[in-house]
């Protein structure tokens, strides 16, 4: 992520497809494409009857991610992966205490996945979590303002949804999957 073209000429989807990429092909991408899958499609579903709350989390993250990464001097390549231990953290802070299967190999409790997470960076890429931690910490403050009623979803986020009879559908189709 290039700060000078994105504001100088522009090009504004560079914020936006930075987070569209984790990192070279390997065992750690197919883990985080795994992840992010599974994690962020529950996070998803369980926000069926609000699906602006979905919007609000997704857009919490990944703007503090992109602010995080940007003032802390890190190198913003792959944040594909940051946002998937943010949403991951979100996760497992909603389903505290379950067992979980990492990949069929092993099973661990719902709340170690993060700090798997920044295990696999560690020792999967031989270089410090920060980036994963940077995820973890913007995770636990969106569950902590939420918790506290401290972050809300803006009226017009939840009026635009709601005057899309269509989107509304396709988040309603998604509650026969809980009945």
């Amino acid at each position: 992520l290039a700060w000078k073209p994105t504001l100088e000429s522009m090009q504004l989807w560079r914020p936006l497809t930075s987070f569209l990429f984790y990192g070279p092909f390997g065992l750690s991408y197919l883990l985080t494409i795994h992840f992010v899958w599974t994690y962020m499609g529950t996070l998803e579903k369980l926000s069926h009857v609000e699906p602006w709350e979905f919007a609000v989390m997704m857009v919490f993250g990944a703007g503090l991610l992109l602010a995080g990464v940007t003032l802390g001097g890190m190198n913003p390549r792959f944040l594909g992966h940051n946002l998937s231990c943010f949403l991951v953290y979100i996760w497992a802070r909603t389903y505290e205490g379950q067992e979980v299967s990492v990949m069929e190999f092993f099973n661990i409790k719902a709340e170690l996945l993060p700090w798997f997470f920044a295990a696999q960076t560690y020792l999967l890429e031989h270089e410090l979590p920060v980036s994963d931690l940077l995820g973890i910490a913007i995770g636990h403050l969106y569950v902590w303002t939420r918790q506290r009623d401290i972050l809300r979803t803006p009226g017009w986020l939840v009026a635009l949804f709601r005057s899309n009879a269509k989107l509304m559908a396709k988040y309603a189709a998604m509650a026969d999957e809980f009945s």
